[in-house]
């Protein structure tokens, strides 16, 4: 099992049972962003009421700002989420995370940690966050160079100013993206552990006063079961990077699926949601049209939307 070092993981009292800890579990590890998006605006916008409005959120990766974007709106409030989540990958271009370095990728390569400077990341990240704190429970994981454990961040333990650290590091792919120094540590995306966290997710809603079979588990994650075909005869090398991050995360994710039904019989794992068709990368990274960000964003309403139709059909 590895290591994990969870920061400051105390519980606020201020979150009521209500009968039912409802998880929203973002995945990292892809580029796929406005598609998680996409299915979580859907998981947003029509399931039956109540159903979305989710207890406790973790991301890791791109979905750590997916779901602090979710996080940052109180339940209740999840059309206005989807809506934030819409209108951001509209406007989204890759300087919305990083340019440049001076010098370009050889400074990256040869001088920094990263081939792309990320502070537009980090401003990106600062004016999404709410006022004060995120009203729902948010975790977001990391993966610390130094020793290898994965780091946790949650809400209820630490500062808004520390949690937006988290989530900044947890976005930054290794190798693409400089690594984020937090007091000991030297953090990357924590999609280089789990390409989706799940465990954390159910012992948030342990502290919270939830049984197991109070659990429900909505899972998105940019690839999955089905890790769609793409012509690499011509890809470059960061297209070939991003690739084979798809790929550790759909190995990954099977992975923490198949343990999270092991270790947690009776949590209902009730939707699992991936692409159901290959997408191919660009020549940089997150470097889409908005007609690709389009095709993304309406890919993960349609997966989301059949399965959720499928499920209202036969229950």
């Amino acid at each position: 099992m590895w290591r994990r070092i969870i920061l400051l993981f105390a519980i606020s009292g201020a979150y009521a049972l209500n009968g039912q800890c409802r998880v929203l579990a973002v995945g990292g590890g892809t580029e796929r962003g406005a598609y998680e998006a996409g299915a979580i605006s859907a998981l947003l916008t029509n399931l039956p009421a109540g159903q979305a409005e989710y207890d406790v959120v973790t991301g890791v990766g791109i979905g750590a700002i997916n779901a602090m974007i979710v996080a940052s709106y109180p339940q209740g409030q999840e059309s206005q989420a989807a809506a934030k989540l819409q209108s951001f990958w509209n406007s989204f271009t890759s300087a919305t995370l990083y340019s440049d370095w001076i010098g370009g990728l050889v400074t990256g390569l040869l001088y920094e940690s990263g081939l792309f400077d990320t502070a537009a990341m980090k401003r990106t990240i600062k004016n999404l966050a709410p006022g004060t704190k995120f009203p729902r429970w948010l975790g977001v994981g990391c993966t610390d160079l130094v020793s290898g454990n994965y780091v946790f961040f949650n809400s209820t333990g630490q500062t808004l100013t520390n949690m937006l650290t988290g989530i900044y590091a947890s976005a930054s792919d290794p190798g693409i993206f400089p690594l984020v120094k937090y007091s000991n540590f030297q953090l990357v995306s924590g999609s280089v552990k789990f390409s989706i966290d799940l465990l954390d997710a159910v012992n948030a809603c342990y502290q919270l006063g939830y049984q197991e079979n109070q659990i429900i588990i909505h899972s998105v994650l940019g690839a999955g079961l089905k890790l769609g075909q793409v012509e690499a005869l011509n890809y470059k090398t960061l297209q070939v990077t991003m690739r084979y991050f798809e790929i550790s995360a759909y190995d990954l994710y099977l992975r923490v699926l198949e343990n999270a039904k092991h270790d947690f019989p009776q949590v209902n794992m009730q939707y699992s949601i991936y692409p159901s068709k290959g997408l191919n990368h660009t020549l940089y990274p997150y470097d889409f049209t908005p007609a690709e960000l389009a095709q993304e964003w309406a890919l993960g309403q349609a997966d989301a939307l059949k399965l959720i139709q499928t499920t209202l059909v036969t229950e």
